[in-house]
């Protein structure tokens, strides 16, 4: 089963997100912080990673350069999912090593699903 991580200090967000993702057939692990994110990836892995922008205990720039480091998540596809679609912070997302960025608030289950999707290589 492809393991999804879905990193967000929203409880809100991470449980929508997450419950979508889980009724779409994925496994979902789930993290409020980089500290738990961190933890949580190391352990388990992921085949796809969902990382909010704005954290509690840092911002996820530093969390993806981190993944980006870890030989066994370098090639992970980084989605940020964020409230922050700013031009300057999507051109900062792109620089940073995401795959791509998914916008907060979800507009659409089914775009979200597909995008994931997408990330993953599936159609």
């Amino acid at each position: 089963m492809t393991t999804l991580h879905v990193i967000d200090d929203d409880e809100r967000s991470r449980k929508l997100a997450s419950d979508v993702l889980a009724a779409a057939g994925f496994e979902v692990l789930q993290s409020g912080t980089a500290a738990a994110a961190r933890d949580q990836l190391s352990a388990h892995g992921a085949d796809l990673v969902l990382l909010d922008i704005q954290l509690p205990d840092e911002d996820g720039f530093k969390v993806i350069a981190w993944i980006r480091e870890q030989p066994a998540l370098k090639e992970v596809p980084v989605i940020a999912l964020t409230a922050s679609v700013m031009p300057a912070h999507r051109g900062r997302i792109e620089e940073s090593g995401f795959n791509g960025f998914i916008a907060k608030p979800l507009s659409s289950v089914r775009e979200f699903v597909l995008k994931v999707r997408e990330h993953l290589g599936r159609s």
